[in-house]
């Protein structure tokens, strides 16, 4: 590790270092919350008309190309990334800590890697539990306060340019499914809301029903008791809600037992292909299992009828999202949809022959989807075992030609 050096965090960046005022008079905001954002990549970026809307009292902070923003509360959910490009009129919730390096001593990139490591992670999140707040939190002096080592900043830039390299293929992989869930998505809209294939008019053999309709069952998920661990560590996915953040299938490394025993009663695996919708908290997320999984009691699971496509009801659950959302407010701040309420939603049932021709279409698109997603899987775990052995000074890169 010849030529590293110890530095306070605090003396090579600022955080927190401009703000949006009302005096500034925007016409609109383009917003992103702390829960839009996981492992630098965003799902979605609200739009606000402030001539007619009211601008939430967190939009506040502002950033710039190589900003990172770093979420304040309960860091292990991993609400970080670095701004590369963004909307006009852009602001990040005040829950982010917005840290802006000196280029010239650490490089923007390093330092995001740096943070993202699982260890430092932890580390931070160790402090936001000793917090005296009613959420586990950190402040921007906690992460100004951290003392790392760095290389020069040459090494920094090859570092980066090796874990970049992944980080692209990964990226590259991310847009493919994207286009190909967009042309689902399309594909969706002209068949099953223009009628495009029937002349503009809705077949008659098609039927207004419910999501019990659609339903061989419907699953409540449940977390098994963690005083007892064999329930642990088995070959059965566990999908939770962040499993669901920006993926359309839920592929998790977490594994429980298929079974909880007979003190705990077992919920029904669901079977690859199976559809999940999160009903609580961040509710109208969907997803599709990879393969046999189970999931937590947040999510309602639809197995589908025999010869029902998944991927219309896929599709259709992401049109139900904001249905969803609102069901389960009942009045409180915290949504909660439970599974009587959700198979009573109303949905349109097309026939069998239908769905099957859809089918045809769109199967080899969610197959496309589902391999890339597990090869960055395979790319993101080797980024990851790289990137505390180059942070580290472990691996010497100095002669390597970048």
């Amino acid at each position: 590790m010849e030529g590293w050096r110890k530095v306070r965090l605090g003396d090579v960046c600022k955080t927190n270092t401009d703000s949006y005022s009302p005096k500034e008079k925007w016409d609109y905001v383009n917003y992103l919350d702390t829960g839009n954002i996981t492992n630098n990549r965003i799902d979605s970026i609200q739009y606000i008309d402030i001539k007619n809307d009211k601008l939430p009292s967190r939009a506040r902070r502002k950033v710039k190309t190589n900003s990172i923003v770093y979420s304040t509360v309960r860091p292990n959910q991993r609400h970080f990334g670095i701004i590369k490009d963004h909307p006009e009129n852009f602001l990040v919730s005040t829950g982010f800590t917005v840290i802006d390096t000196d280029e010239a001593v650490l490089n923007a990139n390093y330092l995001y890697y740096l943070l993202s490591q699982p260890t430092l992670v932890e580390s931070l999140h160790a402090i936001a539990e000793q917090s005296t707040s009613a959420y586990p939190s950190i402040k921007a002096s906690d992460i100004e306060d951290l003392e790392l080592e760095i290389p020069d900043i040459t090494i920094q830039e090859k570092i980066v340019d090796i874990l970049g390299c992944l980080d692209v293929k990964i990226t590259n992989n991310i847009e493919i499914n994207d286009n190909l869930l967009q042309q689902a998505r399309a594909l969706y809209q002209a068949w099953f809301v223009d009628y495009a294939p029937f002349n503009g008019v809705r077949p008659s053999d098609w039927i207004d029903d419910t999501i019990d309709g659609l339903a061989k069952e419907v699953i409540c998920g449940k977390t098994p008791s963690t005083k007892v661990s064999e329930y642990y560590g088995n070959d059965v996915p566990f999908i939770t809600i962040p499993d669901m953040h920006g993926n359309t299938y839920a592929v998790t490394t977490e594994r429980y037992l298929s079974s909880y025993g007979a003190q705990s009663q077992p919920k029904k695996t669901l079977p690859r292909n199976s559809i999940c919708v999160s009903c609580i908290g961040t509710a109208g997320l969907v997803t599709l299992t990879a393969q046999e999984s189970q999931t937590n009691q947040q999510i309602n699971s639809i197995i589908p009828k025999e010869g029902y496509s998944s991927y219309y009801i896929y599709l259709l659950m992401e049109t139900l999202s904001v249905i969803i959302n609102n069901l389960g407010q009942s009045g409180s701040t915290i949504v909660n949809l439970n599974k009587a309420q959700f198979g009573k939603i109303a949905v349109v049932i097309p026939s069998i022959e239908i769905m099957k021709s859809f089918d045809e279409i769109v199967s080899p698109m969610f197959e496309s989807i589902l391999l890339n997603q597990e090869e960055n899987i395979k790319l993101a775990e080797l980024r990851d075992s790289l990137l505390p052995r180059l942070m580290s000074g472990e691996f010497d890169i100095s002669d390597i030609d970048i």
